[in-house]
């Protein structure tokens, strides 16, 4: 009994005891059998992550927020990737289920809760949208202000003295139309018109995002009236955009300023450094690893909570005055 309490992280024994407990675990090499251990406490101590991807380092934010958080706590998190690929999230989602996880977060591809509405889960398993909560969805989430997002970024560029703002925006979807809806308001807010000629749809084609970034520069360029200041959907869309504003002799930022989306540390600080929104990958995964173990804790009686995180201003070399 002793043991197992050590083994299960209860604080009722002594340091000493613990310390030996510990020590001849690690010369014994043993590992815990989770599948018989949860049989006797109905859980099995692991939490599964669905990303869309593994390249972002705001997703990899996300990611190392929720693991400091649960690991804390005593959990195991098992992460994958979905690949932007609506039937491998659905299927991984099986595999977690199958595995009896004790709460699942996703930050989903699926833009309708169709499949979550059918899918057979556990009473007790928390579901926990995280970034994008699909239309429909009535589980638990925790997210941005997207609408923020766009209206924080306009707002910097309008106090810098730009008043022909483009817009290099994001994909069709709610996150996308949310923060375009942001850039808009902040523009009437200043008596300005969001003009249809500087919002530049990019992410319809299979160009990678520096690339579209670089297109939709290369389309402002070509039309009358320069921008005096750009925002973007992401970093990598912004560096591509100014690279090709510098290639046309374009001075950054005496001539024309910029800022992404996204706040990656290893983007925004090469060159002319770009200033962007923090979305804030690492308090999102910290406040859903934290709403995890808060609905595991309760149960059955645990609530739907949803938890709206505002982003920050970064301001760099890009968009100085």
């Amino acid at each position: 009994m002793t043991i197992s309490k050590v083994l299960r992280g209860q604080t009722d024994i002594s340091d000493a005891t613990k310390a030996r407990v510990l020590k001849r675990v690690k010369e014994l090499k043993y590992i815990p059998n989770i599948s018989a251990s949860s049989l006797r406490t109905g859980q099995t101590k692991t939490m599964g992550l669905i990303l869309p991807s593994m390249g972002k380092s705001y997703l990899g934010d996300v990611a190392s927020g929720i693991n400091r958080t649960v690991s804390a706590a005593g959990y195991n998190l098992i992460v994958c990737s979905s690949q932007n690929d609506v039937e491998v999230e659905q299927r991984q989602i099986e595999v977690f289920l199958s595995l009896q996880v004790d709460a699942l977060l996703i930050i989903s591809t699926q833009e309708t809760a169709t499949f979550f509405e059918q899918m057979q889960k556990p009473k007790k398993m928390p579901l926990i949208f995280v970034d994008h909560k699909p239309s429909g969805a009535t589980q638990n989430f925790v997210g941005v202000r997207e609408e923020d997002v766009g209206r924080i970024a306009c707002e910097h560029l309008i106090s810098s003295g730009c008043r022909r703002i483009a817009y290099i925006r994001g994909p069709r979807t709610a996150m996308g139309d949310l923060r375009s809806k942001g850039y808009r308001q902040a523009m009437s807010d200043h008596g300005l018109t969001a003009q249809p000629d500087l919002m530049i749809d990019s992410m319809g084609s299979g160009e990678s995002e520096y690339k579209r970034g670089s297109d939709a520069m290369m389309r402002l360029l070509a039309r009358r009236g320069r921008p005096e200041g750009v925002m973007t959907y992401t970093d990598v869309m912004a560096i591509g955009a100014m690279d090709a504003a510098r290639s046309h002799g374009v001075r950054i930022p005496e001539e024309m300023r910029f800022i992404g989306c996204g706040n990656d540390s290893l983007l925004c600080e090469i060159g002319i450094s770009l200033s962007s929104i923090d979305i804030r990958g690492q308090e999102l995964g910290q406040r859903a690893g934290r709403l995890a173990l808060r609905s595991i804790a309760a149960g059955h009686k645990a609530g739907t909570h949803k938890i709206i995180v505002t982003p920050k201003l970064v301001k760099r070399e890009s968009s100085a005055k």
